[in-house]
């Protein structure tokens, strides 16, 4: 009996011994990075927020918040046409912290120089919330990413809980306008209009940002309209659009304008983001106390 306890001990030894090598050949002998390159802007305010600023060695043009990172040098633009793998490697990086699908041709390259890579994928709160712990856990800053998470569960459950017994408001939210670009039900935005109290009009689609036709949003009828502050639109060319004069936010003027670095980044950010939102959703609603305590941020 003593015998088989003793193999059963030293196959889970084994187990444990494999798993450990598997970890280590996917991200290399762990070491807490001291020089990072963050591709992505959601990654460099994940980073900051975090605490992990000092361990930046260079970034992208559009990795610009917290207005301190603009210090850091840049190696290009945010996809593979403007970026440069000799700059990046001239940093002599520890760890690139970029986006999948825009930054997946430097994964091969980099990992054949030893250099650990980690493309984000969130595209939920959930998948933002254990990117932000393995993040911080990785950059040795996991006490943080819990405080993080935290306040994100907290802010959002404050914000559900003061729209619950509100009507549920229909939104369109412009992603794009040549050709028109919506957020569909699986985009960590269709989340955050639910958790504002809002009801997405394309939430019934399965892409994250599908493509939609100017007669599908308007037969919508949405409420409200947001978009995206860095389309050059304004409130009058809203209104000229043929056909949308039918539309319940066009007719009652509720088409806002809102932050596109705040609201189009899976952050730490994103309940700032949550708030803007229920604000211009539901402004029957004292949201203020909560948009305080971002800013303190």
């Amino acid at each position: 009996m003593e015998t088989n306890k003793q193999n059963i001990a030293n196959i889970m030894k084994k187990v444990i011994l494999w798993v450990l090598f598997a970890i280590f050949q996917t991200i290399g002998a762990y070491a807490v990075p001291k020089r990072i390159i963050v591709l992505s802007p959601a990654g460099s305010e994940i980073l900051c927020a975090l605490g992990a600023y000092n361990q930046i060695v260079a970034r992208t043009d559009y990795c610009d918040f917290p207005e301190e990172l603009k210090k850091v040098q840049s190696v290009g633009g945010f996809d593979g046409k403007t970026l440069s793998l000799e700059k990046i490697l001239a940093c002599k990086p520890d760890f690139v912290y970029g986006s999948k699908g825009m930054h997946d041709y430097l994964v091969t390259p980099l990992k054949k120089v030893g250099i650990p890579v980690y493309l984000s994928d969130a595209n939920s709160i959930d998948a933002v919330i254990k990117e932000i712990k393995y993040i911080g856990t990785y950059t040795g800053h996991s006490k943080e990413a819990v405080q993080i998470e935290n306040d994100i569960i907290k802010t959002i459950d404050s914000v559900q809980k003061r729209s619950a017994s509100s009507k549920k408001v229909k939104v369109y939210y412009e992603v794009w306008n040549s050709p028109f670009m919506s957020a569909g039900k699986t985009s960590f935005i269709s989340e955050m209009i639910h958790i504002a109290g809002g009801e997405n009009i394309f939430a019934s689609l399965n892409e994250e940002y599908p493509m939609v036709s100017e007669e599908a949003i308007i037969v919508r009828q949405p409420d409200v309209i947001l978009i995206p502050d860095m389309e050059n639109e304004t409130l009058a060319s809203i209104e000229k659009r043929n056909g949308w004069q039918t539309i319940p936010a066009v007719r009652n003027k509720k088409i806002y304008f809102i932050d596109s670095n705040i609201c189009s980044r899976p952050g730490p950010r994103i309940t700032q983001a949550i708030v803007i939102i229920a604000k211009q959703l539901h402004p029957e609603i004292n949201y203020d106390d909560l948009l305080v305590q971002e800013d303190k941020k």
